[in-house]
């Protein structure tokens, strides 16, 4: 293995059997610049290629945020999912190319498993950065539409932080920003304005939206 990299015990949400998986150690984890939507440029090996694991008794891709699969999840798995796939269709190196199937077939556990949308919502994103380190531009814009449908999705249904997966003022700006980004100028619009306006969102968020909103504007004038 290389020197940048260790092996993680990773315990698989369905069988509940111990693997292994590759990680990038800590040290080597050097941040350089945060895009917009939250796509991190590291100086060095890139930690996103390895945050999909791949269970190595049942072969499951899964991610460190899925849950226990619950007994009336299971079902959907080992009809829509076990059957499609072996080891061989997980091996390779850690590539964009290659991290990209591996996200997909995680998106797809995700669904079939009952995890919350707002996991599927990340693991979406996920895919948008990798087709933008392939230079994909249509693949990315396209998984865009579907992550941001996931995100209004989670807004709709919202209950809490704890049981929907992440801060609300947090959704909203995924969605405001995902909405600037394909250009729809009306819901990026309505969006930064709540966020801008509400006392219920974070200083910090509040700031990165009036930033975010000013860029766009000015993109747009």
């Amino acid at each position: 293995m290389a020197e940048h990299l260790f092996s993680k015990k990773v315990k698989c949400p369905y069988c509940l059997k111990e693997s292994t998986t590759p990680r990038v150690l800590s040290r080597h984890i050097r941040p350089q610049e945060v895009a917009k939507d939250g796509y991190t440029t590291y100086d060095g090996e890139n930690p996103y290629l390895y945050e999909p694991a791949v269970c190595g008794h049942c072969h499951l891709v899964f991610h460190d945020s899925f849950d226990k699969v619950r007994k009336n999840n299971r079902e959907a798995l080992e009809t829509d999912y076990f059957p499609r796939v072996n080891a061989d269709v997980f091996a390779g190196d850690r590539t964009p190319e290659h991290v990209i199937t591996l996200y997909k077939f995680a998106v797809m556990t995700a669904q079939l498993s009952g995890q919350k949308p707002s996991v599927v919502a990340m693991l979406g994103m996920r895919l948008v950065w990798m087709y933008r380190l392939t230079g994909n531009a249509k693949a990315e814009r396209e998984w865009m539409k579907r992550t941001l449908d996931k995100y209004n999705e989670v807004q709709e249904g919202y209950t809490d932080q704890v049981r929907t997966g992440l801060p609300y003022d947090q959704l909203m700006l995924r969605i405001a920003d995902l909405s600037a980004a394909l250009g729809y100028y009306e819901e990026a619009r309505r969006w930064y304005g709540i966020l801008l306006g509400s006392k219920e969102v974070s200083e910090r968020i509040r700031n990165q939206a009036r930033d975010h909103w000013e860029d766009f504007r000015l993109e747009h004038a």
